[in-house]
């Protein structure tokens, strides 16, 4: 599956690292951090293998879910005649009051590389 594997992850503005693993039916797991912060559990993903979509939830405080941030991306080649080769992710996620979300602005970017 082209999708679990080590990621250099960008998240609006912050540098991290993403694992993300999916199971034959398409269940995500997985970890991100960011800079010096501790490890974040992935939960509530899912991979479509067909579409090439990933979707997870960035647990951040298990105990308050306001701090939690949902990521939708697309997985695509870097060189569509090597889709083996260097590939990314690149989506959006929402975050909420928790994480500095608010009505006016909760949609922020991400892109993830890896090759």
């Amino acid at each position: 599956m082209a999708l679990t594997r080590e990621w250099r992850i960008h998240a609006n503005g912050y540098d991290g690292h993403l694992e993300v693993t999916a199971d034959a039916a398409g269940h995500v797991t997985g970890t991100v951090r960011f800079g010096g912060e501790p490890d974040n559990q992935l939960k509530a993903g899912f991979w479509d293998e067909t579409s090439k979509k990933l979707v997870f939830t960035r647990v951040i405080d298990p105990n308050d879910s306001s701090k939690d941030q949902i990521y939708t991306g697309y997985w695509f080649p870097r060189n569509h005649t090597q889709p083996n080769g260097p590939s990314d992710l690149a989506g959006s996620f929402v975050a909420f009051a928790g994480t500095g979300g608010t009505p006016a602005r909760h949609i922020f970017g991400w892109h993830a590389t890896h090759g």
